[in-house]
């Protein structure tokens, strides 16, 4: 059985060390990154360095991408060097990066229709989660594809759960946040109150 190939688009905090722990797993990783020192840090762990985004695709059976915001996903997904443009029909797209919903509905839908299959697994952690392989992922999709890149996202995350549809990954990712910001700012003020008395 011939080894799976994971296209990671987006070296940084994140996709650095998720590419380290899929090449750890037994994946062959061809990573790409805009600044080229993250490429040689995947290669220096085992992974494959490309020059593009077109080249880092071209010949991968899965495409997992870790990049800042909305408009990144969106170039690095549309864009004449990007992912619709030339990844094979029938390969796997894993958005991990934090979008808006509608975002991550457009961009599957512009995927599905080039003959790629998407999913939008925004993921929960931090670096460390990423450097150790646990961070807990919310995923937006198909049930049959959830299904076969569930051994691509074991071996970046501990709690994966489909929550539903395309959008529904990066909607609970909101939700979290949401809960996180809000508890942050509850300590805050148990702080002032505790220091005022």
């Amino acid at each position: 059985m011939s080894t799976t190939t994971v296209a990671v688009i987006g070296l940084g905090i994140m996709g650095g060390p998720m590419a380290a722990n899929l090449v750890r797993s037994g994946f062959d990783v061809v990573g790409y990154n805009r600044s080229p020192a993250k490429v040689e840090t995947l290669v220096s762990a085992g992974g494959r360095g490309a020059s593009s985004i077109a080249e880092a695709v071209a010949e991968a059976d899965v495409i997992l991408t870790m990049v800042p915001d909305s408009p990144d996903v969106e170039e690095v997904a549309l864009g004449e060097d990007g992912i619709i443009a030339h990844a094979r029909a029938g390969s796997l797209w894993i958005d991990a990066s934090t979008i808006r919903p509608d975002v991550a509905v457009t961009v599957a839908q512009a995927a599905k229709a080039k003959g790629i299959r998407c999913l939008d697994a925004p993921v929960s952690g931090g670096e460390q989660g990423a450097v150790e392989g646990t961070p807990s992922i919310m995923v937006g999709g198909e049930q049959s594809v959830f299904d076969e890149a569930l051994p691509v996202l074991e071996a970046v995350g501990k709690t994966i759960v489909l929550v539903g549809p395309s959008g529904s990954g990066q909607t609970v990712k909101a939700a979290n946040q949401l809960i996180v910001a809000g508890t942050i700012e509850l300590v805050a003020e148990a702080l002032t109150f505790l220091q005022a008395y």
